[in-house]
């Protein structure tokens, strides 16, 4: 039977921690006063209203993604091992980079905020490396250019927020011209596409899983209705 019992879980799961963790970033961008065009997601941390909503929705986002590769592997989609663990660090930086917040001047914490850079640096590349992973093993199916479409916006993306990041260090550091590319190429906007990129990701491979699910069972419906014919 297709949309079975534990990919309607898993899905559900799935769906619902995306969408509250999406839900709450949101409100906070609507009730904090920071820029969203030039502050980074991870500065909310300091916020005048809405503190401790940055952390709430990045662990949603983190659960979700773990229920998005539950999905996946109750769907039957063929999954190896690289892509399990790529979205297990995916879900695993998240986590990390929810639970130790960036360290910045008005709430200065040097280690945890090398932590969080470094786990964000393994989320947002284990991502679209994942979904590297699966164009071999989804060669054959219609799935695959869903896959390479989502892939290529969220390479493009995320080589953009590399380069505002780098353009944001190198002004830091008073090398004057990289103040105008930093103004450019505005650091908020980057990430904030990134981050849109990688959901529509996410929710791209819960829409394989459950098309591969449904395939399937169109596939063993025929033998089982020859079965139930037999046993009549």
């Amino acid at each position: 039977m297709g949309n079975s019992r534990g990919l309607r879980i898993w899905r559900l799961a799935a769906l619902a921690a995306i969408a509250w963790g999406m839900f709450t970033i949101t409100v906070l961008h609507v009730i904090s006063s920071r820029d969203p065009v030039y502050d980074t997601l991870s500065s909310y941390i300091i916020t005048d209203r809405g503190q401790g909503m940055l952390g709430a929705s990045v662990l949603s986002l983190a659960i979700g993604s773990l229920a998005v590769l539950g999905t996946l592997v109750a769907a039957g989609v063929p999954l190896p091992r690289t892509t399990r663990v790529l979205l297990t660090l995916w879900s695993l930086g998240l986590a990390t980079a929810a639970v130790f917040p960036a360290s910045y001047p008005q709430n200065p914490n040097p280690l945890s905020g090398d932590i969080h850079m470094y786990s964000c640096l393994v989320a947002f590349t284990s991502l679209p490396g994942a979904a590297i992973t699966l164009l071999d093993p989804l060669r054959d199916s219609p799935h695959r250019a869903t896959v390479v479409r989502w892939l290529r916006l969220g390479v493009v993306v995320l080589a953009l927020f590399g380069l505002s990041f780098l353009f944001v260090r190198l002004d830091e550091a008073g090398i004057a011209p990289f103040h105008v590319l930093a103004d450019a190429l505005p650091i908020g906007v980057t990430q904030r596409l990134m981050l849109v990129s990688d959901v529509v990701l996410l929710l791209g491979l819960v829409r394989i899983a459950v098309r591969t699910d449904a395939a399937r069972a169109t596939a063993l419906a025929p033998a089982a209705s020859q079965l139930k014919a037999e046993r009549s």
